[in-house]
């Protein structure tokens, strides 16, 4: 079975073959188009089309500007060539090797660096491992026969624009077409024939939003006949194709005006050709597109006359130093000089280049060498300096631009300080005078090529260089700013004798439960001083069962003594302070337990705390000062011990080596029933102790196998009873939250129960004061209502005299009126004496019934008091 491997370098054969197929299929079906190829996979094709083929990738040489680009993005994003190359426009192979190409020839300047030792350069027998962007190999001429067959068959398909699948479409619509003209002829006949049939649609399986209502549901008829009411409405037209939906193309419309203006010409042909030639040779004739418009340019910086001076000056110094130096032996053209540019450094040249300065000439390697140095720069891991790096911008995501402008060689760099010919103040020319900053010095340096001044001139440049730095030191001591005594006097005002005491402000909440963290914090931090060393420093304490080896070794109180030994003093002080230990301990594992457990226990309820409470022992609890007095005796007692064994000059880490390598060294020995050295101990004393750990360590492991067994047992016997346990501790728990739930809603209710109780006193206590107020109010409208009430009888009795009187003057005004009846007939015997008497009576009637009208309007006025 032959084996082939796809890939390697790609011909131009390969190329053409690709690029026709691209054409033909698209940049989406790569399958069939390495289909094609018989040494080249989809992937590849598709590589070689986006890194070489591809007619928008750009092949020109890289420019300036493109090489700043590129060194700064992969500054700013390193080994991201991808997002790097759409920034930069190229593509990202193209990227990576213009930068590879950058950093060797910043590598170039390097001494060590030699080119041979190139990893990336393929060596004899080494395949490129990314041909696709590199150019093709030409076609040799004796092909092999693959490559013949791989050709003719790509020529074959490729040129066959009417496939399969053309060919079956063709043949569909021709089928279509004649049964359309049948159908067609059919119905023509039978119209002939009298048989007119209607043209039925096909119904689709949806809905035709133009033929009919979606889900209409017709009402049913009436007792009343609505023909003559319906009115036909007008149906909204509704796209049902996708044309119709999206509207005309670009491409239809084009081509629809594009056959207009074909019908177009042909009409104008047949009506007026020789015109219709005119202007078509008009709109191919392609002397028009030669013409190039005019080049408008814009006005140039330096005049003509400038630049005629420039080139004169610069033919006039060639002329100078190739022909007049030129002249004259070696002798005397010793004692002459260069006089091209000042040769003194720092000096300012004679005259400005007539060149524009390049500006960043070597910003491009400078970026280079950045890259380069830190790519072989060690991690920061690993220690030492950082490598030297040139300045570099950060500022964006492509480096900036500096214009620089052409300097004009006819101003004097001396006219003006501040104008445009300014000497630089990088290498600037140092001058006598202070205050003209970036001028060109008075005197001309001395050119002496034999060194026969040499001793003046540097005696005169010492000098001019003193008298320079120390007028540059007054002229910078003068410019400091004046010094200002400005003072403010703030005086606290005095306090008021009369002045109120301001009122407590109530504390807000949150500053109240910062005051009390803050006062809880400090509590724990004097608590915490209290407590041991080990508990401070959250050291690891030791456990439970060492407890009962500490307490074994002490003496018992109830022990008989008088088979015992006297201990030594150093003995009993080590009792003494196993003792202290031993408490010490016990409080701590009891008061701060190792495990959470109890920490536990105590947030799940007071009851199991209660049940399970362990009395804690008591221990001294001494002040600050005897605790400090205390470590400072320890202290003592160290230093003399190190100054006793000669140990003063040993470091803290000596000491902790030599306590592990005590640690490692200790063994315990079963003849001795106790631990000690292993280096002073015997062999037999290690080969006992060893043995007596190997059987340890085999009865752990068979006391752990039958654990397991014992385990699996428990396991199969209980574990109903373990998930029945569960369930029950589940339902418990809940029973616990609900019980703590209803715990503080009692509380809650309590608290409110209270509450109220304090304010149900109040309440009645203001209901009470409403009532008294309501009774006093009702007692005193009572009393007034009294007072009304005898005054209304008062009035009452008052008018009904004044009816009585008014009665009574009625009766006698009635008997005064027939007296004067009678005096009248009197008078009528007696008229002379009667005149008198008439008008006496008339007077007094007139009189009386002017009081009766009174009486009565103002019984008509007298006011009713109402009894409401």
């Amino acid at each position: 079975m032959r084996i082939t491997i796809k890939g390697g370098v790609w011909k131009n054969t390969e190329d053409e073959i690709l690029k026709a197929s691209v054409m033909k299929y698209g940049k989406n079906q790569w399958a069939r188009i390495s289909s094609l190829l018989v040494r080249k996979s989809a992937k590849q094709c598709k590589t070689r089309w986006y890194e070489w083929l591809d007619p928008s990738i750009k092949k020109t040489e890289w420019t300036r500007e493109e090489d700043e680009k590129l060194l700064h993005l992969a500054k700013l994003m390193p080994t991201q060539w991808r997002t790097i190359a759409p920034i930069v426009g190229r593509t990202p192979s193209q990227c990576l090797e213009r930068y590879e190409r950058l950093l060797d020839a910043a590598c170039a300047k390097d001494e060590n660096y030699e080119p041979g030792d190139d990893p990336r350069k393929l060596r004899p027998g080494e395949i490129d491992p990314n041909p696709e962007s590199k150019p093709a190999r030409p076609d040799p001429v004796d092909m092999d026969e693959d490559e013949k067959e791989m050709l003719s068959e790509a020529r074959a398909r490729l040129a066959n624009t009417r496939g399969k699948k053309a060919k079956r479409k063709a043949r569909e619509k021709q089928l279509e077409e004649a049964r359309r003209l049948a159908s067609l002829q059919k119905r023509r006949e039978l119209k002939a024939a009298g048989i007119n049939l209607r043209h039925k649609k096909r119904k689709r399986g949806g809905i035709d939003y133009n033929a009919e209502i979606p889900f209409e549901k017709r009402p049913p008829p009436g007792f009343y006949d609505i023909a003559d009411e319906d009115r036909p409405a007008e149906l909204v037209k509704f796209p049902t194709t996708i044309e119709e939906l999206e509207g005309e193309r670009r491409v239809d419309n084009e081509a629809r005006l594009r056959k207009q203006d074909i019908a177009r010409n042909k009409i104008a042909e047949r009506q007026d050709a020789p015109s219709a030639v005119l202007q078509a040779n008009k709109l191919n004739d392609p002397e028009p597109v030669r013409k190039r418009s005019r080049l408008n340019l814009p006005a140039p910086q330096i005049p003509d006359h400038e630049l005629e001076a420039i080139a004169k000056m610069g033919s006039a110094s060639d002329i100078l130093g190739n022909e007049e130096l030129t002249e004259g032996n070696a002798a005397t053209r010793s004692l002459l000089a260069s006089y091209a540019q000042t040769p003194r450094h720092g000096f300012t040249p004679g005259r400005t280049p007539q060149r524009t300065p390049a500006g960043k000439q070597d910003a491009i390697m400078m970026e280079a060498e950045n890259q380069r140095r830190l790519t072989l720069s060690q991690t920061p891991l690993l220690g030492g300096d950082n490598p030297m790096l040139h300045p570099s911008d950060f500022s964006g995501v492509t480096p900036k631009r500096k214009h620089i402008a052409t300097p004009n060689p006819l101003m004097t760099p001396s006219a003006t300080p501040g104008g445009p010919g300014l000497t630089p103040r990088i290498g600037m020319t140092p001058t006598r005078d202070v205050y003209a900053v970036g001028l060109t010095p008075k005197g001309t340096s001395m050119r002496d090529e034999l060194r026969i001044n040499e001793d003046i001139d540097m005696l005169d440049s010492s000098k001019l260089r003193q008298s320079d730095s120390k007028k540059e030191l007054i002229f910078s001591l003068k410019n400091l700013p004046q010094p200002k005594n400005d003072y403010q006097i703030v005086i606290q005002p005095l306090a008021e004798e009369d002045e109120e005491p301001e009122e407590k402000i109530e504390e807000d909440m949150s500053d109240r439960i910062a005051r009390e963290k803050a006062e809880e914090e400090a509590r724990q931090q004097v608590l915490l001083k209290k407590r041991s060393k080990v508990l401070q420093r959250e050291l690891p304490r030791p456990p439970v069962v060492s407890l009962d080896l500490i307490r074994n070794t002490l003496m018992r109180a109830d022990e008989d003594k008088s088979s015992v030994v006297p201990l030594t003093l150093v003995e009993q002080a080590d009792e003494l302070i196993r003792k202290e230990l031993l408490s010490l301990l016990e409080h701590d594992n009891i008061k701060y337990p190792l495990d959470e457990k109890a920490t536990k226990e105590k947030k799940k309820g007071k009851r199991a705390a209660k049940e399970n409470s362990v009395d804690v022992p008591t221990i001294d609890e001494f002040e600050e000062d005897e605790l400090k007095e205390a470590d400072k005796l320890i202290e003592d007692e160290v230093q003399y011990l190190r100054v006793a064994m000669g140990h003063e000059n040993e470091s803290f880490e000596s000491y902790v080596e030599a306590h592990k390598a005590c640690l490692d060294d200790m063994m315990y020995f079963p003849t001795r029933d106790g631990f000690g050295l292993a280096s002073v101990a015997t062999h037999a004393e290690k080969l006992s102790s060893l043995q007596n750990e190997f059987e340890h360590v085999k009865k752990m492991e068979d006391e752990t196998k039958k654990a397991q067994r014992h385990e699996q047992k428990i396991k199969v016997l209980t574990n109903s009873y373990q998930m029945r346990c569960n369930k029950l501790w589940a339902q418990v728990e809940t029973t616990f939250k609900q019980m703590d739930a209803a715990g503080i809603e009692l509380e809650c209710f309590q608290a409110l129960s209270k509450q109220e109780t304090l304010a149900a006193t109040y309440r009645i206590s203001n209901l009470r004061e409403e009532v008294q107020k309501q009774k006093d109010l009702e007692r005193t409208l009572q009393k007034r209502y009294g007072d009304r009430m005898a005054e209304l009888e008062r009035v009452q009795h008052l008018v009904n005299a004044h009816r009585l009187q008014a009665e009574r003057d009625l009766e006698n005004a009635a008997k005064d009126s027939d007296t004067t009846m009678d005096a009248i007939d009197v008078a009528l015997q007696e008229p002379d004496a009667a005149e008198a008497a008439v008008t006496k009576d008339t007077v007094e009637v007139e009189s009386r019934s002017k009081d009766e009208m009174m009486l009565q309007k103002r019984m008509q006025h007298q006011p009713v008091v109402s009894c409401k």
